[in-house]
């Protein structure tokens, strides 16, 4: 599941697996393992991804958002876009 979300946020921010691993550190195949289930999602992996986007750490945690605290996911951030710009 937070697997999931990794992948989806990761395409949504337009990143490729390397260039994750460029602003993480951690390796590419292993973004690859945690985002189709073959590794968990370690401390690690959360840690460098709620530094890099702090405003979806809690979604990407716990598949939740709290907009009243900043806390997001991609979708509401379409959406927020969206309204900003006037487009669909």
């Amino acid at each position: 599941m937070i697997g999931e979300r990794i992948k989806i946020l990761r395409e949504f921010k337009g990143l490729s697996r390397r260039k994750l691993e460029n602003e993480t550190g951690i390796a590419d195949y292993t973004w690859q393992a945690v985002e189709i289930g073959k590794q968990v999602a370690n401390e690690s992996h959360i840690e460098a991804l709620a530094k890099l986007w702090p405003e979806f750490k809690f979604w990407l945690v716990f598949g939740e958002t709290m907009p009243e605290y900043g806390q997001i996911s991609p979708e509401l951030e379409k959406i927020r876009v969206n309204l900003k710009t006037g487009s669909q």
